[in-house]
């Protein structure tokens, strides 16, 4: 009998034991089984990904509840998947075509550009599904599913359609989350808010009414000023009562603008004074439709300056505009200091840059029984462990937004919806010649849970 080795090699001991439980399908569930049932549904890695640590703890923990389970006598079903993840995919892939290419998707088209992506998900996408299984997970992998599986597909479709029709999903004109990098909106999910060390820019809006008097604000972004409808103080404060109804020449592509009292500017920030930018903040434009201000955009899709006007600052990068904007100011004698400050900003979770708040025509859900939601919680009939997490999960149903759902991007669930020229169709198929579909894809992650493995789950 040969020596037990004195070191344990995982090499050669773990493949050999995984594989035996496979043969002997020791993680298969059986869907006419009479035992109770137990199942998970692992959270589906991306096809970009590789494990992380944060993925070995989520999948350590899934496959102790599975085993245990097993152990109780349960038939137990961890059903595995694969996410296409279609903003991650398409950024990686366009980046691959830049670098080797140096092609958009659009040089390419539609169908092109998707044969390309499918050539990297072959190379790519089963890297993370072979680490889980060297972790030894005891997933069901005769089951596993792909978010782009042809029945996952339709079941999807199929949901969107319903919800649709039930008025739950529905085409509107809000504020959104815009990635410059990716070229499209994001969900608040997908929105990193980081501290970020920044400069506040105090500026002189000279008053119509009283030529050589000036009001002065701070703003974290002068290159944003040409996009200026209004300016807006607290209705009780005494600096500025008298001049609520009088008017301010905006700096940068001058024009007149109103001074208006809104209830929703902080006294303490800054001098007490807002520039209202509609188009490119969240809480300007909530201003702005209270008062019925215009919205006026100075960005482009992919972050640079729009605005002939100013030609110092058209086509330029934001950031390069921004200081360029603050030197214009400072030599025009407009910018009376700048002072280091430090703010939360909102970065792109694919992409890695800071979002832009955007006013967009996008496909929205609605979620209308929040207070059913929070019932349940409340009275204890659902429990968090720790019970912290009830305040988290209250805070956040209490502050909720419907779900930005549409994504401008080629790699995913087309949206079914079909246009001819005023009309709306939203069905599966296209409803025949002359309909053009709508070319956004669908966040799937906003719609119910229970459809994203439903054509794989057993009974």
């Amino acid at each position: 009998m040969a020596d037990l080795p004195k070191n344990y090699d995982p090499k050669t001991v773990e493949p050999v034991w995984y594989q035996r439980w496979l043969d002997a399908g020791a993680f298969r569930a059986d869907p006419k089984s009479a035992k109770l049932a137990f199942s998970i549904v692992i959270p589906p890695p991306n096809i970009t990904g590789v494990l992380t640590l944060g993925h070995v703890l989520n999948n350590t923990i899934q496959d102790i509840l599975a085993r245990r389970a097993r152990m109780l006598g349960h038939e137990v079903l961890w059903l595995p998947g694969m996410d296409h993840a279609g903003v991650g995919t398409q950024t990686a892939v366009e980046k691959h075509l830049r670098r080797t290419e140096n092609k958009t998707r659009h040089d390419l088209g539609r169908e092109e550009f998707l044969r390309r992506v499918l050539d990297w998900q072959e190379k790519h996408g089963g890297i993370i599904i072979e680490q889980l299984k060297r972790l030894g997970v005891s997933a069901d992998w005769s089951r596993q599913r792909y978010t782009l599986d042809q029945e996952y597909v339709r079941a999807v479709l199929q949901v969107f359609v319903d919800l649709y029709n039930k008025g739950l999903i529905y085409r509107g004109r809000r504020m959104i989350n815009w990635d410059p990098a990716a070229l499209t909106a994001l969900s608040d999910e997908e929105v990193i808010p980081t501290p970020q060390k920044s400069a506040l820019f105090y500026v002189r809006y000279e008053l119509v009414e009283q030529p050589g008097k000036f009001l002065k604000l701070a703003t974290t972004r002068p290159e944003t000023i040409m996009a200026d409808v209004a300016v807006a103080v607290h209705p009780s404060d005494p600096r500025y009562r008298d001049l609520i109804g009088k008017k301010v020449w905006r700096p940068l592509a001058r024009e007149a603008l109103p001074i208006i009292a809104d209830d929703a500017i902080d006294p303490e920030f800054g001098t007490g004074a807002l520039k209202v930018t509609p188009a490119h903040d969240t809480l300007d434009f909530e201003i702005g439709q209270r008062h019925n201000l215009p919205v006026i955009d100075v960005l482009t899709d992919d972050g640079r300056i729009d605005c002939p006007a100013v030609p110092e600052l058209h086509g330029l990068d934001r950031f390069e505009a921004r200081e360029r904007a603050a030197k214009i100011l400072r030599e025009r004698g407009l910018l009376s200091k700048t002072e280091p400050h430090e703010s939360t900003i909102g970065f792109s979770e694919r992409a890695g840059v800071p979002i832009e708040p955007r006013l967009s025509e996008q496909w929205f859900l609605h979620y209308p029984k929040t207070e059913e939601a929070l019932r349940v919680v409340r009275q204890h009939l659902i429990r968090f462990f720790p019970m912290h997490w009830e305040k988290v999960y209250e805070q956040w149903l209490g502050n909720i937004q419907d779900w930005c759902i549409s994504r401008q991007i080629w790699w995913g669930h087309r949206i079914p919806a079909w246009y001819r020229d005023s009309e709306v169709r939203v069905q599966i198929e296209s409803p025949g010649e002359g309909w053009t579909q709508d070319p956004d894809t669908l966040d799937t992650w906003s719609l119910p849970r229970r459809i994203l493995f439903s054509s794989g789950s057993p009974g």
